[in-house]
């Protein structure tokens, strides 16, 4: 289950500084990250203050954006088997060869 809110401690949880990390590696302003996922700013603000939890959908978009290792851990977040989905295309590839 997704957790929601601050830390007591008053820093932000772990999954607003992944978000807020990403806003900044693609470089965008919060308004255009915004628009990305066709939400108001405001939420981004929220979302990057700890304040509330992006959809799972948005973070599968999110895992999208995102280079590699950090889109793994956004896809996780979202409940996305990451070890099932490696199984999958690793049998994939040996019986048809590589790629998809």
């Amino acid at each position: 289950m997704l957790s929601r809110g601050r830390r007591a401690t008053g820093t932000a949880p772990d999954w607003a500084q992944r978000v807020l990390a990403l806003r900044k590696e693609l470089p965008e302003n919060q308004v255009e990250f915004a628009k990305r996922f066709k939400v108001t700013q405001t939420t981004v603000s929220y979302w990057e203050s700890g304040r509330k939890e992006p959809s799972v959908r948005n973070y599968v978009r999110m895992g999208n954006l995102s280079k590699e290792p950090g889109c793994y851990w956004f896809w996780e977040r979202a409940g996305v088997d990451i070890d099932r989905i490696r199984a999958l295309l690793t049998r994939k590839e040996n019986k048809d060869g590589p790629g998809l």
